[in-house]
């Protein structure tokens, strides 16, 4: 039995996520409106994405625990956040 699936990201990912924090912070001083615009649309990518990769590991043999560790939730937020968008895939 495997054990549990442990979020790591390549060092790229965290140097890109780094340089969009420090670009973002630097336009809230001269473009808040446009910083506003871009956080809902991250948040929305985010979102869509969390989804697709939560089913995407359920149907290749994840447990909800392991969705769960890689998202920084517990097992029952995972399934309650995620069921729903697995179940509509199967349909």
């Amino acid at each position: 039995m495997r054990g549990p699936i442990r979020p790591m990201f390549p060092p790229a990912s965290d140097e890109f996520l780094a340089a969009l924090e420090a670009r973002l912070a630097a336009m809230v001083e001269t473009d808040p409106m446009a910083v506003l615009r871009l956080a809902a649309q991250v948040e929305s990518l985010g979102r869509r994405s969390a989804e697709q990769a939560a089913v995407a590991a359920y149907q290749r043999g994840a447990s909800w625990s392991d969705v769960g560790v890689a998202f920084g939730i517990s097992k029952q937020a995972a399934h309650q956040r995620f069921a729903r968008h697995v179940r509509a895939v199967q349909r």
